[in-house]
């Protein structure tokens, strides 16, 4: 892959223009390694070893080294290569967590650094900056770096011998989902020398996904499959490309773990007719899913024709199921067929199937065993060729022990079960579904230049996220809409909701009733008063003085500022928000003071 070299003269003037733009690292030099080894402990009597409290294992680099062998004989080159490589995303999404929390008070420079930082500490590689460039604003960011004495690529070499290709695949997948994470939009590294390649030293550039020309190159790694050549409607024999995994206003955004396990599990059953039953909390996409799955269906090129059962009442439902003929009820005055006609050729996806009335069960029952119905007032039975898939965020079992879901219905239905699991159990597609809602909303509103600052991206990645992705895309779109264009988009954009315009009201415990509202209330109460058992005491007071939202927050950065004797960064840090946002605090009350004026 000449292209891809450092010396190729594509490289050269955008690497040229970087190194003049910007060497922080030549000047300030790294920071120290310090804040990591106080979070290191070893405990050989216990056979345990942390980091910041979390559990590591020193292992064997040989035993990695022939695992690697193994993989690529057992998978072949390219599914060993995109299994190793996601693994090293998690990780990397993972430890950006750390970074954001260890260094927030830092610069940018210095809390990304935690990366590389702990790659040396657990004895990975030694990884020398070159270039660092990071604009949050403008979204910019491109970093050049030397890996040296890479453990990963130096066994590679060793069992697979000098290759055309790198070696440093976690490496490379660590370094994409950390950068990903950390600033909250997607990010791709790429290794463009090896020692596993011949040359005495590594070199990898990292930038932007969109930055890149040909960033699918990478991004199929971070996926269970090759997104860009994956079949769609085979009956058809046509291939998709990438963009058109957008269905409709969403897309399938996402690298984690049980991202691409879902999506291997769509693929498997996609072109068979087995009956298909989405599982999972509201709002994690599951429709989104279902279009995915008949996307990738022989039944591609017929209709799929979508229900809410719970949107339909318990009178009309079999009628907008099955159809009705001419005459079946007064005002019938023409047939009219039902969506199993609609979806004839097709797929029917029932969401909230857990909703239907027995009877509806039954008939729906009837369809599946036998393959037909009967319109309401019908007189014969009409076949039906459409493929069922549900969904529902209910426990069905549990239903069908309380006596309202039929056992044989669910048995029927879940032939091919389909977890979609939560946001919180999906930190690694966390990153990426926010930057995709930022750019969907910022075009959908027409901001320009709108990025997250570092304290929204850390209360993203540990946020539990109790509605999901829907709730991440309503937040982030209130917070393009209140943002300015060229404007860093900070706490008080996504916490702002009626209640800030009401007079405050808030729920029965005091807090602002929105979970996220709540969660970053919470967030700065613990920060200010160090001291968790408190908590009973303070939500007492607050209820007493019966203040509103705003007014609590005003009064916790005014009475920290007064502590710290007007020290921005001890408030900020104590308060757990960033100095830009205690400065823009700062600004506002000044602002409102002059009008007083």
């Amino acid at each position: 892959m000449p292209s891809e070299h450092p010396s190729h003269p594509a490289w050269a003037g955008e690497r040229d223009a970087a190194r003049d733009l910007a060497r922080k690292l030549v000047v300030a030099g790294e920071p120290s390694f310090d804040d990591l080894w106080k979070s290191f402990h070893y405990d050989p009597d216990r056979a345990e070893i942390t980091l910041n409290g979390q559990r590591m294992v020193l292992t064997d680099n040989n035993a990695l080294g022939i695992m690697r062998r193994e993989l690529v004989s057992s998978l072949g080159y390219d599914k060993a290569r995109g299994l190793v490589t996601r693994i090293g995303y998690g990780i990397g999404s993972a430890d950006a967590q750390l970074a954001l929390d260890l260094r927030k008070e830092d610069d940018i420079f210095a809390g990304f650094a935690v990366g590389p930082q702990l790659h040396a500490l657990k004895g990975s590689v030694k990884v020398e900056p070159l270039v660092f460039e990071a604009d949050r604003k403008t979204g910019h960011f491109y970093s050049e770096y030397h890996w040296h004495n890479s453990a990963e690529c130096l066994s590679h070499r060793q069992e697979l011998g000098i290759t055309p290709y790198p070696g440093g695949w976690q490496q490379v997948g660590y370094a994409s989902g950390y950068a990903s994470a950390f600033f909250g939009r997607a990010m791709i590294f790429r290794e463009v020398q090896c020692v596993a390649m011949g040359h005495d030293r590594c070199f990898l550039v990292g930038k932007a996904a969109e930055q890149w020309e040909n960033a699918d190159e990478e991004m199929r790694w971070f996926r269970a499959e090759n997104y860009a050549q994956r079949q769609g409607g085979v009956a058809a024999g046509k291939l998709l490309p990438d963009e058109d995994l957008r269905i409709g206003q969403r897309s399938i955004v996402g690298a984690s773990s049980a991202f691409n396990l879902a999506l291997h599990l769509v693929n498997k059953v996609a072109r068979t007719d087995a009956p298909v039953l989405f599982t999972g909390e509201s709002g994690v996409g599951k429709e989104v899913f279902a279009r995915e799955l008949h996307k990738r269906s022989n039944r591609a090129d017929g209709p799929l024709v979508s229900v809410n059962c719970a949107a339909i009442p318990e009178t009309l439902i079999e009628a907008e199921l099955f159809g009705v003929d001419k005459g079946a009820f007064t005002g019938a005055t023409a047939s009219r067929p039902g969506r199993f006609e609609r979806a004839e050729g097709g797929t029917l996806f029932l969401d909230e199937i857990g909703t239907l009335s027995f009877a509806a069960q039954a008939k729906l029952l009837r369809v599946l065993q036998e393959g037909e119905y009967d319109r309401v007032g019908g007189s014969r039975p009409l076949r039906t060729n459409a493929r069922l898939v549900a969904a529902t965020n209910a426990d069905l079992h549990r239903d069908v022990a309380n006596g309202t879901f039929r056992s044989d219905l669910l048995h029927r239905i879940s032939t091919f079960p389909i977890t979609i699991q939560p946001l919180r159990r999906r930190r690694a597609d966390i990153p990426l579904l926010a930057n995709y809602f930022l750019r969907k909303m910022c075009a959908k509103h027409g901001r320009t230049q709108v990025a997250f600052d570092d304290a929204i991206i850390r209360h993203f990645l540990e946020y539990d996220w109790p509605g999901n992705i829907r709730e991440m895309e309503n937040l982030i779109e209130r917070a393009v809409i209140l943002a300015d264009d060229n404007e860093l988009i900070g706490i008080h954009h996504v916490t702002m909701t009626a209640q800030s315009f009401d007079g405050g009201h808030s729920d029965g415990d005091g807090r602002a009733g929105e979970p996220f509202s709540a969660y970053v209330m919470d967030r700065i109460r613990r920060g200010a008063s160090g001291l968790p058992e408190t908590s009973d005491r303070i939500d007492a007071l607050l209820l007493d003085a019966r203040l509103t939202r705003d007014e609590v927050v005003d009064r916790l950065i005014g009475a920290t500022l007064v502590a710290t004797n007007n020290n921005v960064t001890e408030t900020a840090r104590r308060l757990g928000m960033t100095r830009s946002q205690v400065n823009y605090w700062l600004r506002r009350q000044r602002g409102a003071s002059s009008q007083l004026a």
